[in-house]
């Protein structure tokens, strides 16, 4: 079964820098370690993406709107976010 996902706002994207979104990252309450994966800055463990299960490596980590999900940026993880969290 093929589900489309639709939204009307995909202009709530924004595509940051690297050093602001290290910032971004650390007011959220997650570091990068010196591997370059996000980590959570409390305990210094290891990020996982909700969709894919795979540690997130800082240069292909999205935090996405309106929460502190982060995930393994690709396009089935965003598909599977839109359908979670934007789709009425």
């Amino acid at each position: 079964m093929v589900v489309e996902a639709l939204t009307k706002d995909f202009k709530s994207f924004i595509r940051l820098d690297d050093d602001p979104k290290k910032l971004l990252l650390e007011a959220l309450g997650f570091g990068i370690d010196s591997e370059g994966f996000v980590i959570k800055s409390e305990t210094g463990i290891r990020e996982r993406c909700r969709y894919t299960g795979k540690q997130i490596l800082f240069k292909d980590a999205s935090v996405l709107p309106g929460s502190t999900v982060i995930i393994n940026t690709s396009l089935i993880t965003l598909s599977q976010y839109i359908l979670d969290y934007l789709e009425e």
